[in-house]
């Protein structure tokens, strides 16, 4: 990679990021009531139902980051090992995040399409996202001399989510979906759904940006590796 391409790609995320944060700050702001981060999802705080005046702007700052985030794939798109289920499946997921904004932008409903479209286009997006990004640090691991840290940092979450909610339904399977009334209830942080998957949204934001930012500095471990 060219080192102008290198700044491009650092440049693209970078602003994607930015555009993320505010239109979650700014969703966080309008919404009625205040919104709790540890025991509130992410799909509430974008519903135009629960959020009117809100859930535009993240629904439209998550539109921008997908655009400005699509270039970014053909600049991890490895010449040296190109790792093509990779970035695939972050392409995928990518697409899916559009989806759902352009779904709740223009309050249409995608299970119109097929049964559970919302709910089969949300799991493609996490998926998608998830397996593309720790796909690429395989691939460095395996071609690069690159770290192991950062992917089981970026895991990490993802694995959270499964156990607390595992525990959860074989503990408490009487709570209900995760809500702000959880918290009155007495129920343990890390429990939460909600907690869980922001912190997860939030390591696979900073596990995209770490490989954007060594894509240009790490060097192939042989000159005869391929990637998966």
């Amino acid at each position: 990679m060219t080192q102008t391409a290198w700044k491009r790609a650092l440049l693209l995320y970078g602003v994607a990021s930015l555009t993320l944060i505010l239109g979650v700050t700014a969703a966080t702001v309008q919404f009625p009531g205040g919104f709790d981060w540890v025991y509130t999802v992410i799909s509430r705080l974008g519903s135009r139902t629960h959020n009117p005046d809100g859930a535009p702007w993240l629904l439209g700052s998550l539109l921008a980051a997908v655009a400005l985030l699509w270039p970014v794939t053909n600049i991890l798109n490895d010449a040296h090992a190109r790792p093509r289920v990779a970035i695939t499946a972050l392409r995928i997921g990518l697409i899916g995040g559009a989806l759902l904004a352009v779904e709740g932008l223009f309050m249409l409903d995608l299970s119109v399409i097929t049964r559970k479209g919302h709910e089969i286009v949300a799991l493609a997006t996490f998926l998608g996202l998830y397996t593309g990004v720790l796909g690429l640090y395989l691939h460095r691991i395996r071609n690069y001399t690159a770290s192991l840290l950062p992917a089981l940092l970026v895991i990490l979450p993802l694995c959270a989510v499964g156990f607390s909610q595992l525990a959860l339904y074989f503990d408490q399977r009487d709570l209900g979906w995760v809500d702000t009334a959880w918290r009155e209830m007495g129920v343990p942080f890390w429990l939460s759904f909600a907690f869980w998957q922001w912190m997860a949204v939030a390591f696979l934001g900073m596990g995209l940006g770490y490989l954007v930012t060594i894509r240009n500095v790490v060097a192939p471990r042989t000159e005869g590796a391929h990637g998966a």
